[in-house]
């Protein structure tokens, strides 16, 4: 395939530093150039390593569903991870799944409905009309507490999760691009906090087994938790204690952080919409009549589906899909060699005016059956896609929509800062430089 196939283009860049301080100084920005250059497929160099970027959905398809077996999970996920369910393959990772999957039933994520909406009128209670809030670390307080209160079986009261969320914060630190982009060896300050978050997050989630073990393993309600499938499976042998505490651990992270990200991106793109913020009050005042919203509200609630769906697109939470190659494989009219990084640049995808009209607008209203229907699959995968499509997809996007209705019923934001554009960061899920601050205003 070598001799037959060259391998991608690289943008221009610094002949001894390759693409290193242009990617460190803006990620987002080298990867829109090196696009505009090199097309949708181009190699990144770096001094220990080429990342290979995908920038097309028909490049997505083939690293998912066509050619997966050519397509492995990376190093870094598995360090953060371990084996936990992000970083598994093959038939532990079918095992870990088949473990898990009840818990996301569809009935089983509906019946979380009044645990999300309780959850939610917790944390609102602390906020006070007049006061700016970062509603990046408000809404990833918030999601942790409805982790906690749906999968968990407990309440985890405002303020009671701090440490947790500190720790599982850091785990962030391994992909910031300062980082990242040196050799593994290199102990910068973002890989101590790193190392010390996830260890920190170790004995965490080995406290909360601890507290498990001799308790029925039910919710207050009755219902099996995550604890309790967990324990069941080690029960049966179908995993093993490091498992366990692998998927907790990631359960943790994975639970909240992106569904925050994308809570935290709608309320700034709402505070800096009037007109979108405006038909969004109105459907809640329509649709709710100033009750709690309801499981038999969430169909009615259609506009509010939409913001969501558009905010996951301009602004996706996991904004990079990394893979490793397993093999040479052909992609297009290029080869990548085996043991190389693979990035598949979701950002670009979902930002790229090929699929949608005037892609930088935060237009919820795109979002018709008719365009949809003519919308590549897989130009629009904020879970992911294929097999390993994310297994909380549906628990995510019920509790976006259950947390918007019910804050939006009470509070409106302002956008705290005159400079509306904001610096994006590429951590393990997207980040902003400086956070979203909102004044809260009462309604």
């Amino acid at each position: 395939m070598a001799n037959r196939f060259p391998r991608p283009p690289a943008p221009s860049g610094d002949p001894v530093l390759g693409h290193t301080l242009d990617f460190a100084r803006s990620p987002f920005e080298f990867v829109n150039r090196a696009i505009g250059e090199c097309g949708d497929v181009y190699r990144m160099e770096l001094p220990t390593v080429d990342v290979y970027v995908l920038a097309h959905p028909d490049y997505f398809r083939q690293a998912l569903v066509d050619n997966i077996d050519a397509f492995g999970k990376t190093a870094d996920f598995q360090r953060v991870f371990r084996s936990g369910l992000l970083s598994t393959e093959g038939q532990q990772w079918k095992q870990q799944r088949t473990v898990l999957q009840p818990l996301f039933h569809p009935k089983r994520i509906q019946g979380y409905t009044d645990q999300m909406v309780d959850a939610t009128y917790r944390r609102i209670e602390t906020w006070s009309a007049g006061e700016v809030r970062n509603m990046e670390s408000e809404m990833q307080d918030l999601t942790l507490e409805v982790l906690f209160s749906t999968l968990f079986g407990r309440e985890l009261l405002p303020g009671e999760g701090q440490e947790l969320r500190k720790a599982s914060d850091g785990l962030n630190k391994w992909f910031q691009p300062t980082s990242w982009l040196l050799p593994n060896w290199v102990p910068t300050p973002a890989r101590r906090e790193f190392r010390q978050s996830a260890e920190r997050l170790r004995n965490e989630v080995r406290r909360l087994l601890a507290e498990h073990d001799g308790t029925s393993g039910t919710s207050e309600e009755g219902s099996a938790t995550l604890l309790s499938k967990l324990s069941e499976a080690s029960e049966d042998g179908a995993l093993s204690r490091t498992e366990i505490e692998d998927q907790m651990l990631t359960m943790i992270f994975a639970g909240y952080e992106t569904t925050a990200a994308a809570l935290g991106f709608a309320w700034y793109a709402l505070a800096t919409n009037p007109a979108v913020r405006q038909r969004f009050h109105d459907e809640l005042e329509t649709v709710l009549g100033g009750e709690p919203p309801t499981l038999e509200d969430v169909d009615d609630l259609e506009f509010t589906d939409r913001i969501i769906t558009e905010t996951m697109r301009k602004y996706p939470p996991i904004h990079t899909i990394p893979r490793q190659a397993t093999r040479d494989v052909r992609v297009g009219e290029y080869w990548i060699p085996a043991n190389e990084e693979v990035h598949l640049s979701v950002l670009a995808v979902h930002r790229d005016d090929r699929f949608y009209e005037d892609p930088l607008d935060f237009r919820p209203d795109r979002w018709t059956e008719e365009f949809e229907a003519e919308l590549d699959d897989y130009a629009f995968i904020p879970f992911g896609g294929g097999r390993r499509t994310c297994i909380g997809r549906d628990f995510a996007r019920l509790e976006a929509k259950l947390v918007l209705a019910t804050v939006g019923q009470q509070w409106a934001f302002e956008w705290g800062r005159e400079e509306s554009t904001l610096t994006l960061e590429p951590e393990i899920t997207t980040q902003t430089k400086n956070g979203l601050p909102m004044r809260l205003h009462s309604r």
